[in-house]
């Protein structure tokens, strides 16, 4: 059961982990501090992050704690809350806990202790609890599959899985997971896709979006990932206390609804300008651009001078998942408590990332919702809907998973909310994942600061943990580090001095030509005499 969840939760998300060289980031400031003795370099004062999810958040908080050599603002476009893609929505539902009204980045993906983010709840003294076991529905064949005979499904799915991968590298060209998966499905060799397991296995949201590719998945990656727990006041109590500080620390100087429209950096003066939707500027020493992707390839934020080309290439280029959920809180819990995961397969492709997968929020707090998760054209359909259609929707796909008996018995829907990640203006969409034709390098170009003082953070920004909280968290840190290091001013000393060298170097050669010259014209006279 456990291998199932390991590999199916690292399939429906691509989670692609390095939390052992995370500890770097989170280790006080001795190194920047070598750093700054090596260069004997000032500090930038004045920072403005640029956004106040995860990454930003991280950022900020790590600045803020060195008082004394930085001056920290946020700037957030939301008018209403802060957090990012991380939304424990207690605005409308002031009484909640927190796990049923997380619309956005909810769960833990524990591969090991090092997690950063598991640290944090820990140091911040929040519970956490396992989302617990998984129930497969195949709703035509009124089969209901859990416990050992899931084991041994999973470990099934396990070898249809790697089966794909070892395939997908002998292929000339570049293969999808969903197309590998089809190819051993339909080879027959380890399960047909009528199959329990080839059921299961099409679930994953890797197979939904029929475009990520294979040649980015590592199995030891893979098998290294588990999603597992929760917080039981809610993800947003993590963006909360990052924002407020802990034990003595100082607030984050937070400003809402500043909406930025251009990041201008001012060569000249050595400064960068962040120019706001409401006429208003300010003048900063450095800037954090800690924005999703997407909010930079559609144009919203622009850059003065234009972002150099890999840049801009890297954000047209990398792929943006659509995901949303539905959260329905009933009268009465109707369905199984002893579950924590209730996933359903479907017959028909167009069904594919609907509603598939549903999280037990009972099983978490003492509240009768579960909330339902959509992937893919699923995902950005299901926006679309009225609330009376998503309703209807929600039920109909609830009947037939659990039968309209056990359905009636839990009287009615008391509250359904759910997300739009897709239209929302401030994220247009869920998290970055690695489609067929791209490179890790479309991650990474985004962890190099524009100098000198545009520096950008986020799960885009680090192919390693793209599509991650975790990512985001850790790539904040990583920003924040460099300012620390002044990494901009580092950079063009290091310039500098090889200019230094290759002149000295360049005067060194035209000398010696110049002597050469000289002694050929002394042995020419020599000879004439």
């Amino acid at each position: 059961m456990r291998r199932f969840l390991i590999l199916l939760l690292a399939l429906s998300f691509g989670y692609c982990l390095d939390l052992n060289n995370s500890s770097k980031f989170f280790k006080g400031t001795d190194r920047n501090k070598d750093s700054r003795a090596k260069f004997g370099f000032k500090l930038p004062k004045d920072v403005a992050v640029i956004g106040a999810g995860m990454a930003g958040l991280a950022a900020a908080r790590k600045l803020t704690a060195d008082r004394s050599n930085f001056n920290v603002q946020v700037y957030e476009a939301r008018r209403e809350r802060f957090g990012g893609r991380v939304w424990t929505d207690k605005l409308t539902n002031i009484k909640a806990k927190g796990p049923e009204v997380d619309l956005g980045g909810s769960a833990f993906i524990v591969a090991n202790k090092n997690n950063p983010l598991v640290e944090l709840a820990e140091d911040f003294e929040l519970k956490s609890v396992n989302i617990g076991q998984l129930q497969f529905l195949i709703p035509w064949e009124k089969r209901v599959i859990s416990g050992k005979e899931l084991t041994t499904i999973s470990m099934e799915t396990s070898k249809i899985f790697e089966q794909a991968l070892n395939e997908s590298k002998t292929s000339k060209i570049e293969m999808s997971v969903r197309e590998a998966i089809d190819l051993v499905l339909k080879s027959g060799k380890i399960a047909t896709s009528d199959s329990p397991s080839g059921h299961l296995i099409r679930c994953a949201s890797s197979y939904i979006l029929e475009d990520y590719s294979t040649k980015h998945y590592h199995q030891s990656d893979l098998l290294g990932v588990d999603y597992d727990r929760v917080l039981v006041d809610g993800m947003g109590e993590l963006t909360d206390r990052l924002l407020s500080g802990n034990f003595g620390e100082s607030p984050l100087h937070l400003n809402l609804n500043k909406v930025a429209r251009q990041i201008k950096i001012d060569k000249e003066r050595g400064k960068v300008v962040v120019r706001f939707t409401d006429g208003s500027q300010i003048v900063s020493d450095t800037a954090v651009v800690a924005v999703p992707l997407s909010v930079i390839s559609s144009g919203d934020l622009q850059f003065e001078p234009a972002l150099p080309k890999s840049y801009q290439e890297a954000a047209k280029q990398t792929a943006i998942a659509s995901e949303n959920k539905v959260i329905v809180e009933f009268e009465h819990a109707f369905w199984p408590k002893e579950f924590g995961i209730f996933m359903r397969a479907v017959q028909k492709k167009e069904e594919r990332g609907y509603l598939q997968t549903w999280v037990n929020i009972n099983h978490i707090v003492d509240v009768p919702a579960l909330s339902g998760l959509l992937v893919g054209t699923s995902a950005e359909d299901f926006e679309k809907l009225s609330d009376e259609e998503a309703e209807k929707a929600v039920l109909h796909v609830l009947s037939e998973m659990f039968g309209d008996a056990l359905l009636s018995k839990g009287g009615k829907i008391v509250r359904l909310q759910r997300s739009a990640w897709v239209s929302d203006h401030w994220s247009k969409g869920a998290a970055t994942y690695a489609r067929v034709g791209s490179s890790p390098a479309m991650w990474d170009v985004f962890s190099e600061p524009l100098c000198p003082g545009v520096y950008f953070a986020g799960e885009h920004t680090s192919f390693i943990n793209h599509g991650t909280l975790h990512g985001a968290y850790i790539s904040g840190l990583r920003a924040a580090n460099q300012i620390q290091e002044n990494l901009c001013e580092q950079k063009r000393l290091q310039e500098q001095e090889e200019e230094e060298k290759q002149q000295k170097a360049a005067k060194s050669h035209a000398e010696g030509q110049e002597q050469t010259q000289s002694k050929d014209k002394t042995v020419g006279l020599k000879n004439e005499l």
